[in-house]
Formats: structure tokens, C-alpha cells, sequence
């Protein structure tokens, strides 16, 4: 078959979500999981999650054509007048994240009422409101016909233990010092992988504990998961093209490379030899496994084993942003294949 390619496993995709959903059940009492689009938006992957009762958290109007009609929640730093005029017609919860964009949706309303979101910033950022400025911001919403009944925040993406329960602690100090009872607490997204996990040495329940203690609110918590479902659940298959030795280094050209394994995803790509041809060999070579384009940071990571030029490399956990942010310069994006 023509490398590179992606496989999809659906059975996957479905059990993350489940233990998700289970995780949510046992820690909250009232949830919503909107699956954040912009990690995946492969179609087979919306439809499994629509069927087993995602909501869904996008980004723009190309998100928003993506998933079939339903309520979906809405952020972004730079929506336009086109895409919120459809997200108040068809009553998307929208997270303003700006004085700014609270007059668009004023003047998209013309003085009729609205029940919006509001996106706080935990640190120094591009996205939305300081915490210094929520109260006020919160007053002039409200003159402009505006009620604010959710807040959100995203804590940051595979972050440790101690830094998301700092986070919680944080927002839990924000809410409490509030005039107005919210109806939505919107954590976002951001939870760790399995292999972040597993570097971590904690579990996707640990965070849940430390999400529970938002529960005195009696709002309804709204995650936003995106990473954490779909990372496993897709692997890219790509062929050794050239072994070669430079500088006294060992090196596998692949035919992928971060054009479809972007750094920027902060992921990790676990790589392992499928095909048929293992010889045992004596001694473990180790190979610097780089891609094809005429980058020099084009390197993927580290292979210890024997490779021959031909071999087939599986790469793991590759679901979360790389079919979205693949590249299409010298190569084509790779097709998926459902398994």
C-alpha cells in the first residue's frame, strides 16, 4: 500500500469518550462534554462522537459547517460578524472574549436580549478578558442588553497535576469573589494523553478530583476534551526511504515527516517497526528517524533496533491536530483508512 497513511480505530475513540463520560458522572453533578473540533476533524471522527452524545466546541465558521446542526460553544479571538450572526440565530453559547466582540453582538441583537459566556484569562495571553477587568466587563455586557451566565477559562494544554489543581484553586478564588451566580463553569480542554499521563505518573481521574471542588457553584461544568480522546486512537504508517550515515550519526529518511507530525502539536509519537523483515541483529543500532523535506528541524525522534531501507514504521498517537495541521507542501496529505 502507498505510504504514508493514517489508520483510524473507532473502538478506541468510542472507549475514551465513555471513560470520559464515566469519569464526569462519578466527580460531577451536572456536565457537558463539547468536543473540541479543532483537534480532529475528520468526519468519521464527529460522527462517532455526535452518536455517542458530544456536544461540540469550535472555533470558526470552517468548524462550525463541519459538525451538523446542533447547539455548539463558541470560541475564538476574532470572530467575524458573519459567524456570530449564525451563532445567535442558532443559539450557540458564545464565550465573548472582548469589549469588542460584546458590541458586534450587540449590534448584531439590536437591543434584544442574550445570555453570553465570557473567556478570562488565567495568564498573560491573547484570549480573553484580565481578571481584573471581569466585574466591569460583566456591568457593560449587561447595559448592552448581554447577561453573562458562564465563565471560561482553559488552563493550559498537558499540563502537570500541581498546575491544574493551582488553575482550579485560582478559578475557584474567582467565582467566589462574583456578583452574579453563573449558570455554566467552562473549564475547556487540555487534559494530558495516555503517554502524557503515563510521563506524568497520574491518571485522568486525578484531575477529575480536583475538578469536583468547582461543584459547590451549582453550575453545570462544562469540558471542552479534545487531545485525550482522540490521540490514541490514530497511528500514521510510513516507509523508510534512505538509511544513510552523517557526521557519524545513523540516519532513517522517512517519507513523513513534521509536515504531517507538527512540534507544534506538543505531542509525542511513540515509533515502532511493523513489517515482516525483523532480523535479530547482534547489536542495536540507533537511528535518528527524520522526514523528507528539506528542513533541517525535520526530525521526528530516535529509533534503537535495525532498520533497512523499505522498512514500515508505525507511528503512534497522532490523532490529536496531526490530520489537521498536515501540511500539503511537497506531498500530499496522507489518506485514513478506518480500521
Amino acid at each position: 500500500m502507498q505510504t504514508p497513511y493514517f489508520i483510524f480505530n473507532p473502538k478506541i475513540l468510542i472507549k475514551n469518550y465513555r471513560d470520559f463520560h464515566s469519569l464526569c458522572q462519578k466527580y460531577l453533578d451536572r456536565f457537558i462534554i463539547a468536543y473540541s473540533a479543532k483537534t480532529n476533524t475528520l468526519k468519521p471522527v464527529i460522527y462517532i462522537l455526535l452518536k455517542q452524545g458530544s456536544l461540540f466546541e469550535v472555533a470558526s465558521l470552517n468548524e462550525i459547517r463541519k459538525i451538523p446542526k446542533t447547539r455548539l460553544i463558541f470560541n475564538s479571538p476574532a470572530k467575524t460578524e458573519k459567524e456570530l450572526a449564525i451563532a445567535l440565530r442558532r443559539k450557540f453559547l458564545i464565550n465573548a472574549d472582548s469589549i469588542s466582540e460584546i458590541d458586534k453582538i450587540a449590534k448584531i441583537l439590536k437591543g434584544r436580549k442574550f445570555n453570553i459566556g465570557l473567556r478570562v484569562s488565567l495568564e498573560e495571553s491573547k484570549f480573553g478578558v484580565e481578571e481584573d477587568k471581569i466585574k466591569e466587563t460583566i456591568d457593560y455586557a449587561k447595559k448592552r442588553n448581554l447577561n453573562i451566565v458562564s465563565l471560561h477559562f482553559h488552563s493550559g494544554t498537558q499540563l502537570s497535576l500541581s498546575k491544574y489543581k493551582e488553575n482550579i484553586k485560582k478559578i475557584e478564588e474567582i467565582i467566589k469573589e462574583l456578583p452574579i451566580k453563573l449558570k455554566y463553569i467552562n473549564l475547556g480542554g487540555g487534559f494530558p494523553d495516555k503517554y502524557q499521563l503515563k510521563n506524568l505518573n497520574v491518571s485522568l481521574e486525578d484531575f477529575f478530583k480536583e475538578i469536583r471542588l468547582l461543584k459547590k457553584f451549582n453550575a453545570t461544568i462544562i469540558l471542552e476534551p479534545g487531545r485525550c480522546l482522540v490521540a490514541d486512537s490514530m497511528q500514521l504508517i510510513t516507509r523508510v526511504i534512505v538509511i544513510k550515515e552523517n557526521f557519524n550519526k545513523k540516519y532513517a529518511i522517512l517519507d513523513a515527516g513534521i509536515n504531517f507530525l507538527p512540534k507544534i502539536a506538543l505531542s509525542q509519537y511513540p515509533c515502532k517497526k511493523i513489517n515482516n523483515k525483523n532480523i535479530q541483529a547482534t547489536i542495536k543500532n540507533e537511528y535518528i528517524l527524520a522526514g523528507p523535506l528539506l528542513f533541517g528541524n525535520d526530525i521526528i525522534g530516535k529509533y534503537s533496533g535495525e532498520l533497512n531501507e523499505g522498512d514500515l514504521i508505525t507511528i503512534e498517537n497522532v490523532g490529536a491536530y496531526c490530520y489537521n495541521l498536515a501540511w500539503e507542501i511537497s506531498y500530499k496529505k496522507p489518506k485514513v483508512f478506518i480500521e
